[in-house]
């Protein structure tokens, strides 16, 4: 019987003991991880900050593939939330505050326990931008004793926040990697009046001839506060594969003939009969998307008219989202 009581004594004492060393423990925790991708601060905000968009990545999908999410109206933005059941229990998140395109404050609440705050970071660098993302609060008693069980709290979140991180950066790169031609057919194109600037140059130097032009055309037009009807295009006079170079136009349409300074000139395009294709995606398919629309343009029984100069309006560009797979070109090929 003595032994018994020493025995139940000793639990005791370690019990108490324990509990008091526990209970000494610093509860406050901080846990974060990074990465870096190569993607615009603008796509990565705008995907996190949407909650229905975190079941393309969430890890927690992989771990327990039971998990149901529900959303309510409002799924971006402050007050945004959703909620999830699964095997493990349940829990809600709450969008709290946020900075466009820079950080994202959340709260995390599960069946049992308190509450969490949820952090996004993003910060540019030379190398793409790097997304942080954390979760910092403070355990309660039950959970101070739960994590010493499990290992610590680093240990069991970390690599799960690095596989999410993971799984968006896959998520991201496919996602803007999208792109897609849709062929209208034969249209009939009213032409008009345009302010450009012409080059001709290598086709590799293209693209940065083209920025050059397009920012010296359209300082013009606000400076001397002139009306755009419609959005810039690109006409191409010359296409020479042989000798790798190309000679064409940056414009920018408005209402009527204008005298100009010289360095921005006024053009006409006539209307005509076009073969018009909506291109859809990043700018590195542009070539594909041309010989899709020669090729669809043949298929239909159309024929291009060899000493037309065939043209492309941005639609939606660079300078109106960073998502390259929202960029909308339109091609016109003139026809017979």
């Amino acid at each position: 019987m003595k032994a018994l009581k020493y025995i139940l004594l000793l639990a005791l004492v370690v019990i108490i003991g324990g509990s008091i060393y526990i209970a000494t423990l610093d509860g406050a925790y901080d846990i974060n991880v990074k990465r870096t991708i190569k993607a615009p601060a603008e796509v990565i905000f705008n995907d996190i900050n949407d909650y229905k968009n975190w079941q393309d990545w969430g890890p927690w999908y992989e771990m327990d593939s039971t998990i149901v999410a529900s959303y309510p109206d409002i799924t971006s933005g402050v007050d945004a939330s959703y909620t999830w059941t699964g095997k493990e229990g349940g829990g809600s998140m709450k969008t709290l505050s946020l900075i466009p395109n820079k950080q994202l404050i959340q709260e995390i609440q599960f069946t049992q326990g308190s509450p969490s705050e949820i952090y996004w970071d993003i910060t540019r660098t030379d190398y793409g931008n790097e997304v942080t993302w954390g979760m910092k609060g403070e355990s309660t008693f039950g959970e101070k004793i739960y994590w010493l069980t499990q290992g610590g709290i680093d240990k069991n979140l970390k690599p799960m926040f690095n596989k999410g991180l993971e799984l968006l950066d896959n998520h991201l790169q496919i996602e803007m990697d999208k792109h897609s031609f849709e062929f209208k057919g034969a249209v009939d194109h009213g032409g008009g009046f345009y302010l450009y600037q012409t080059t001709a140059c290598k086709v590799e130097e293209s693209d940065v001839k083209m920025q050059e032009m397009l920012k010296a055309v359209s300082t013009f037009v606000k400076e001397n506060n002139i009306q755009s009807y419609g959005k810039p295009f690109l006409i191409t006079h010359k296409w020479d594969e042989a000798n790798n170079t190309t000679m064409f136009s940056v414009c920018y349409p408005i209402s009527e003939r204008l005298e100009t300074n010289g360095d921005v000139l006024t053009g006409y395009l006539k209307p005509q009969k076009t073969f018009k294709t909506v291109f859809k995606g990043n700018y590195k398919y542009s070539e594909l998307a041309w010989n899709s629309a020669f090729k669809e343009m043949s298929k239909q029984g159309y024929t291009f008219i060899e000493t037309s100069e065939p043209f492309e309006v941005y639609m939606v560009s660079p300078r109106d989202t960073e998502n390259p797979a929202h960029w909308v070109t339109e091609i016109y090929l003139p026809i017979e």
